[in-house]
């Protein structure tokens, strides 16, 4: 049970996105929002590092992003290497939609909901994560925190046991940090308990992301 709970868990903590940096699901990286969206292309690089109780090792993730203003479209693909085993693929994707805020408000709010699945040790995991996105965007202050509650649905299938469907509540927060020209830097942490379904002990399942992002924007429509 023990180890089922790290393959999960692993897969359910997530990647990468757009217009300024809004992610889906990729394992063993944060799940990363830009509540503000905004109109363009953009690309992104993360690397994550989930503790123990998530699986351990490392990840990393790209993704490619279109931006049309409030709604934003993520496709990602990365390679996740658990604790004590060999790196294996992992694809995840996502929508986002701007509801309040953008522009010259300070503030912004977004729905978000992905997709992001990996197989390991014979064992695949699909996540599905639904959630809300609050970003602050200070005048002239560079840093851009946000933060992101979400509740998360796992299945895991190719179990001896039969395959396990369940679900947890998860919160991310960080920090973009925008250069010029469309270059910037991101960061953030995300953190849930496992899922009694997956380890009747309910461990803290936390990964913490870093990467770059690069955003051409066009004038909106």
């Amino acid at each position: 049970m023990r180890r089922i709970s790290k393959l999960t868990i692993a897969a359910a903590v997530p990647l990468v996105g757009l217009a300024t940096a809004a992610r889906a699901q990729l394992s063993g990286i944060p799940v990363y929002y830009n509540p503000r969206g905004g109109a363009g292309v953009g690309i992104a690089g993360d690397l994550g590092f989930p503790n123990d109780k998530a699986g351990g090792g490392t990840a990393y993730g790209v993704a490619g992003s279109l931006g049309t203003g409030p709604l934003t479209l993520t496709g990602l693909v990365g390679s996740r290497s658990f604790k004590g085993g060999s790196a294996q693929a992992s694809f995840g994707g996502n929508a986002a939609l701007r509801l309040f805020g953008g522009g010259f408000l300070p503030a912004a709010v977004a729905v978000q909901g992905g997709f992001g699945t990996i197989k390991a040790g014979g064992v695949r995991t699909s996540t599905i994560p639904v959630g809300l996105g609050v970003s602050f965007d200070p005048p002239l202050f560079p840093l851009k925190p946000w933060v992101a509650p979400r509740w998360e649905f796992t299945r895991v299938s190719g179990l001896t046991g039969g395959t396990v469907n369940a679900s947890s509540f998860r919160v991310s927060a960080g920090v973009n940090f925008n250069l010029l020209l469309g270059l910037g830097l991101h960061a953030a942490v995300d953190w849930g308990q496992v899922p009694a379904k997956l380890d009747a002990s309910k461990p803290s399942a936390l990964s913490i992301g870093v990467g770059a992002h690069f955003n051409f924007h066009l004038p909106l429509m």
